[in-house]
């Protein structure tokens, strides 16, 4: 079967950019055009049964980044398995806030870390020491790998929030820890494959988060989370009863500043 044959028959099973793209993996393509151009080309048969096997997984709804194994975030492409979030956009928002902060932080903890996708970034766009921690190990060794293929020097630590980073404090705490909340009804369906001890917590949502507001109390300077604007109001009389104040908000972002 040739390429235009092959991207014909996907195309009509999953959406014709994920079978484009899953095209220009397998065939070590750098964009479309090539495709065409080698529209006439006998795809190998181990490469054609790879290729296939892809099409069904997603046809059955695997999320494409996974299926890849990697995904883009902020002008890179990062690593991606079943063992961390698929970086989104909404979360580049994080890096736009932490990069505009007068003056800029010398110390940043990413607590949370998966992929590394914010620790990598922060440390490649910023001058800061940066540390990724995460409460699972599999997730760190992804972000371990991210971090030495982009070319970023970060400190990984295991860590079920706080409890394993000693006294050390840091300039800006950045978090995207899990916040959604598992009643709700409008979430995509392909959050199903992925981690859920990434995804899900109590309170409806905000447990993870409210802990992490109480135990970095004189440890940061300030606090940037990752959280859905329908909470922010919930969690902002939480934050101000805990020595925080709201900064700015945007998007999913919501920073928060120490008291002092």
């Amino acid at each position: 079967m040739n390429v235009n044959s092959w991207l014909k028959k996907a195309k009509t099973k999953i959406a014709a950019i994920d079978a484009e793209l899953i095209a220009l993996m397998m065939l070590e393509e750098k964009d479309r055009t090539q495709l065409v151009l080698r529209g006439e080309q006998e795809i190998p048969k181990r490469a054609q049964q790879v290729m296939d096997g892809m099409v069904d997984a997603r046809e059955r709804g695997l999320p494409l980044a996974y299926i890849l194994g990697e995904k883009e975030f902020y002008g890179r492409s990062f690593k991606v398995n079943a063992h961390v979030l698929i970086p989104r956009p909404e979360s580049e928002v994080l890096i736009e806030v932490a990069k505009g902060l007068k003056p800029q932080p010398r110390t940043i903890l990413d607590m949370g870390t998966g992929s590394g996708c914010l620790a990598v970034t922060l440390a490649l766009e910023t001058k800061a020491r940066v540390t990724a921690a995460d409460i699972s190990p599999l997730a760190l060794r992804v972000a371990a790998i991210n971090a030495v293929e982009l070319g970023a020097r970060i400190e990984i630590v295991q860590s079920d929030l706080m409890s394993n980073l000693g006294e050390e404090k840091f300039d800006l705490i950045v978090a995207n820890l899990p916040y959604v909340d598992v009643h709700w009804d409008w979430c995509g369906a392909e959050l199903r494959y992925e981690p859920g001890i990434a995804l899900y917590a109590g309170d409806g949502g905000l447990e993870l988060v409210k802990k992490l507001i109480k135990q970095v109390k004189g440890r940061c300077k300030k606090l940037l989370l990752e959280i859905d604007p329908s909470q922010r109001t919930r969690l902002m009389r939480f934050a101000r009863r805990h020595g925080f104040k709201r900064v700015k908000t945007e998007g999913f972002a919501l920073l928060l500043e120490a008291e002092p």
